[in-house]
């Protein structure tokens, strides 16, 4: 009976590995919509290089560059749930299918920045991360914003599609001599890992296959291993028959050849690498934006926020006043890493994560002037990157409302306001 339960299992196990679908993209929408909209806002998030795909994927040879600029504001909307609500440890990377593409460089607000940086709510980090093709291959590449105590939050993602061609990464050391990274050290690499698994295997079928008890019978630790409760504490169970003195035996010389094994390693390396450099570990504040530093155009109020189920449309209601000198108008309402652009501004939308509002009045909004503005968003878009909270324990809207002057000048001022779901008259 045992034996065929164990093969209806192996058979499932097999049929199911068989006939799964791989993986695309990295489960962005899993996440709640309501932490997605109130974290980071992504925004002129463009990726470059390579050669356009008619499908939309950027196709570039392996060891070709290409790269990733935007820019990431840590929301004021900012949810007291995640990282106690005082978000001060980031960092900015990106997220795919392994290591199919390598990082070279990576700039935040102009600073190259190999590690972590001290993040602040409210301000502005504009990112330029310089990667190149790897493994041959179609793979989905997002920039990612990790905060410590929180997770890691996913922007606009763009499928990379690598072809093959002649390929090394070079790197030069601290001494001058330049190797290549793809096969440096590569049978030293798996020596050490093959010895370290072949003892972890040794120590794991002595304890559940090759070891018997004193009677020759299958290991109660196994088979049963409720025995533990019946020994006392710091026995080890020699009496019941939960392990035997030949166990010990074989542990300690398990224990002698881990160790023997460890010594041998550090000797080698002390030899083979006598110069090293620790790892570093480099944290810093980056210098403020002119994003940060820019004038604010306009204060906004939220007043209502409407999802009509039939027309699959988000109605929102905004009181804006222009404290600026100039006219103004919105250009953009950014939320998570949804654009939607208003045309009459001369905003274009662009990239599949990207849509145009419609605006009511469409006009400019004067200096001084307060004006309520009405827009209108296509609910499939957010139905579709599941960014409809209406499932959910916080029924919230939150994003970036952006504007320009004449002179050309933005400035983003954000909104949070509660979804009514209900069908809009």
């Amino acid at each position: 009976m045992i034996k065929r339960l164990a093969a209806l299992l192996l058979l499932g196990m097999a049929t199911t590995v068989a006939y799964a679908s791989p993986a695309s993209a990295h489960g962005e929408r899993s996440q709640e919509a309501f932490l997605r909209m109130r974290t980071i806002g992504w925004t002129d998030v463009v990726f470059s290089g390579g050669q356009r795909h008619a499908q939309g994927d950027i196709v570039i040879a392996q060891g070709e560059k290409f790269t990733i600029k935007g820019v990431a504001k840590l929301m004021n909307t900012w949810p007291d749930t995640l990282a106690k609500g005082l978000p001060r440890i980031g960092y900015i990377n990106i997220a795919t299918q392994g290591p199919c593409v390598a990082m070279l460089e990576r700039k935040i607000n102009g600073v190259s920045t190999p590690s972590r940086i001290e993040i602040t709510k409210g301000n502005y980090y504009s990112f330029e991360e310089t990667l190149m093709g790897r493994r041959v291959g179609r793979w989905h590449v997002h920039p990612t914003f990790a905060v410590k105590g929180a997770g890691t939050l996913l922007g606009p993602g763009q499928w990379i599609r690598v072809t093959p061609h002649a390929f090394s990464s070079p790197v030069k050391l601290y001494n001058g001599k330049t190797i290549n990274l793809e096969n440096y050290h590569l049978v030293s690499v798996w020596t050490i890992q093959v010895i370290g698994f072949l003892l972890g295997l040794i120590w794991i079928f002595w304890w559940t296959w090759w070891g018997k008890t004193a009677k020759g019978n299958p290991r109660r630790t196994v088979t049963n291993p409720a025995v533990t409760l019946a020994i006392p504490l710091n026995d080890d169970g020699i009496a019941v028959g939960l392990n035997t003195k030949k166990d010990h035996r074989v542990v300690n010389i398990i224990a002698l050849a881990t160790a023997l094994f460890l010594l041998i390693g550090w000797i080698w390396q002390a030899s083979a690498f006598p110069v090293k450099i620790p790892q570093q570990v480099v944290e810093y504040e980056p210098p403020k934006t002119d994003l940060d530093t820019a004038p604010t155009l306009a204060t906004v109020d939220a007043r209502s926020a409407k999802y009509d189920y039939q027309a699959k449309a988000l109605r929102l209601q905004v009181e804006t006043k222009n404290v600026s000198s100039s006219p103004i108008q919105l250009s953009q309402f950014v939320t998570s890493t949804l654009t939607f652009d208003n045309p009459s501004s001369g905003s274009t939308a662009y990239g599949p994560y990207q849509d145009t509002l419609k605006l009511s009045p469409s006009g400019t909004i004067q200096p001084g002037q307060t004006a309520t503005l009405t827009i209108d968003l296509p609910g499939s878009r957010f139905n579709d990157e599941h960014l409809l909270p209406t499932g959910e324990s916080q029924l919230v809207i939150a994003g970036l409302l952006v504007f320009k002057d004449a002179s050309g000048n933005k400035s983003s001022a954000e909104m949070e306001e509660p979804l009514q779901p209900h069908y809009i008259s």
